[in-house]
């Protein structure tokens, strides 16, 4: 059996008197594309950040691929897609991308930075400043900034925040693909139709728990929408 790309088990975490996560196991193996949904408040991006290294749990463990998030190894094999863009307003699309192309070490880094421009539809602003992005344009530069490496890991919270309709398909796309070439994908997500068009599995956590775990193909739109309302309807909206 395959050593699991992730590995959650017992996880809690608190911020004082606030209580993020409590009690989280989760298990994904590789290759699989796994939504988490969840209303504002229910630790959605707490359980991210605990996954990416960010933040370290209160109580219980992570393993990626086996190994501690923060072990230098893993950095090479995860790219998060988050609020937080990563990204350097007085440099250009390009020098960004040179940046990351040398912290990761990448022996092709001009070709590849021409893949991810293209594949994010920003090859001609390629030398413009970021500082003259708009909203959407530096979503869509994070992702092709996440993509780069080609990581095995991809952590996405919320990633279509910001995005025009043409771009949310762009990012589907891309997102399709990923899968097709192996890659293990965790996506934080309030949209349940783009939830049930990419996921193989479902996790809901409300309350700050997992409280449905749940194989998409054998969950249609109106059982997932149902099991949603049905475990967040009690919960806060904060």
């Amino acid at each position: 059996m395959s050593v699991p790309a992730l590995q959650v088990d017992n996880v809690s975490k608190d911020f004082g008197r606030i209580i993020a996560l409590r009690s989280v196991n989760l298990s994904v193996n590789p290759g699989e594309f796994v939504s988490i949904l969840g209303r504002n408040g229910a630790g959605k991006t707490t359980l991210l950040n605990i996954i990416s290294g960010v933040s370290r749990p209160s109580e219980g463990s992570v393993l990626l691929f086996g190994t501690d998030p923060s072990d230098h190894d893993n950095k090479a094999k995860l790219a998060v897609i988050s609020h937080e863009m990563f990204l350097y307003g007085n440099l250009t699309a390009v020098e960004n991308l040179e940046y990351y192309a040398k912290i990761y070490e990448l022996a092709d880094a001009t070709q590849r930075i021409q893949e991810v421009l293209n594949d994010v539809e920003l090859t001609h602003r390629r030398f413009d400043l970021v500082s003259t992005y708009s909203r959407g344009m530096t979503q869509r530069l994070t992702i092709a900034r996440a993509l780069l490496h080609q990581p095995a890991l991809l952590l996405l919270d919320e990633p279509f925040t910001g995005l025009d309709q043409h771009a949310i398909g762009m990012l589907i796309s891309l997102l399709k693909s990923q899968k097709e070439l192996g890659r293990t994908i965790i996506l934080t997500t309030h949209d349940l139709h783009t939830a049930q068009e990419l996921s193989d599995r479902y996790v809901v956590i409300a309350k700050h728990r997992i409280v449905k775990d749940g194989v998409m193909a054998e969950t249609s739109p109106d059982v997932l929408r149902s099991e949603f309302f049905s475990a967040i309807g009690g919960e806060d909206d904060s």
